[in-house]
């Protein structure tokens, strides 16, 4: 994705500006991200250590900022691997994730000696276990286990259940540990789990810590020099209010608990968090087209669409929609329900359904769509050959 030169602070969301750029375009608010950061930061246990999930946000200055902080980074692919590197993310800071590693993937995440490759399957444990072999390196692993935990989230984006393609079933463990004896090129230094994505409560984590950490102590009584415990990322937030002290209040109750349930028992523990650090930080701006009445329907067509945002297309998402004025909005200004929906050619190309509009909006004018820092400009596409999404930051 296409990275644009700085906008000062002061005229982020200025008409004037917004048109200068010339939308649709992404807005990354980078000193927000860095408060958010530093919070996630401070609220951590003391054993704990950050690995940035950059499949929510691969935009190479937000990447720069989180590093600042200290923390690793979390990739899914070699591309990502790549990116990283090329960040200034030194391997120790790399943790690997996902389900489909090619031997490419994996003979360069050996070849880098990263921190951790997080083991997905028995047969991706055996193809781990030939390319150390083929290599003569050690290859440090952890194993991602599938708690069959059932988070409170859209189907599409639970990770936990065992009908999941996510992670080992707790029955798997004793194959994965019979291939590990037989390699010594693989290390085990710990388990992992990741439970789902935009979790606003506490309570799915906790059995998820306690059914992983029950097997952890057991192959620590069984002799595995184990260190680390990867718990995943998954803290969501509400997209229906802007409220950044409820995101705050979630971190500090989710740490507590994560520091009760596992501090006395891990050395390292590890969290992967995406959505929670950057999804308020960013927005998309994007300029009425057409204002369409019809008898059944009131449409507001712009000029992004399902290929720059893709969630409310997949996921029947939420994001807030505001209007960006010339001037400050009156009171009693009269609305009616639009939808507002983009330029593919698809009727799912729907950005948000019945929203309470002002009637004086026409064509030319802004909308905002809020909390789009995660899963926005990274999931884009060019489909119906539209331009290349563009991604600016304020400092």
């Amino acid at each position: 994705m296409l990275a644009y030169a700085h906008m000062k602070a002061k005229s982020r969301i200025t008409v004037k500006n917004i048109k200068k750029e010339g939308t649709p375009f992404y807005l990354y608010d980078l000193k927000g991200l860095t408060k958010r950061v530093n919070f996630f930061k401070q609220k951590m246990p003391l054993n704990g250590n950050a690995f940035f999930a950059m499949k929510a946000n691969n935009n190479k200055d937000i990447l720069k900022v989180i590093k600042h902080a200290g923390f690793g980074v979390d990739v899914v692919s070699l591309g990502e691997l790549n990116l990283a590197l090329a960040v200034g993310y030194t391997p120790e800071k790399i943790v690997f994730s996902g389900v489909g590693k090619t031997k490419e993937e994996i003979l360069a995440a050996i070849k880098l000696q990263i921190n951790q490759i997080n083991v997905e399957s028995v047969p991706e444990l055996k193809r781990i276990a030939e390319c150390a072999e083929k290599l003569k390196m050690k290859a440090s692993v952890a194993l991602r286990m599938n708690p069959d935990i059932a988070a409170k989230t859209h189907p599409y984006i639970q990770t936990g259940l065992r009908e999941n393609k996510f992670g080992l079933e707790f029955t798997a463990i004793s194959e994965a540990l019979s291939v590990l004896k037989k390699t010594p090129g693989v290390k085990l230094q710990g388990l992992a789990l990741h439970i789902g994505s935009q979790i606003k409560e506490v309570s799915p984590f906790i059995e998820a810590f306690r059914r992983t950490l029950k097997l952890y102590n057991k192959l620590l009584a069984e002799g595995y020099e184990l260190s680390t415990l990867d718990v995943g990322g998954g803290l969501g937030i509400n997209y229906e209010s802007g409220d950044i002290g409820k995101d705050e209040d979630l971190i500090i109750k989710y740490m507590k608990t994560a520091n009760k349930e596992l501090s006395e028992h891990v050395k390292k523990i590890y969290f992967e968090p995406g959505r929670i650090l950057v999804a308020r930080f960013g927005s998309l701006f994007t300029e009425i087209q057409y204002v369409k009445k019809t008898s059944h329907k009131n449409f507001l067509i712009v000029d992004t669409g399902m290929h720059q945002l893709l969630r409310p297309a997949l996921y029947e998402a939420f994001h807030r929609i505001e209007p960006i004025y010339k001037t400050p909005n009156a009171n009693g200004v009269k609305t009616k329900l639009f939808d507002i929906v983009g330029p593919i050619c698809e009727s799912s190309d729907v950005l948000g359904l019945d929203r309470r509009m002002p009637l004086s909006l026409k064509a030319g004018d802004i909308l905002k769509i809020c909390d789009v820092g995660a899963y926005g400009a990274v999931m884009s596409s060019n489909y119906n050959l539209q331009s290349e999404t563009k991604e600016v930051c304020v400092k």
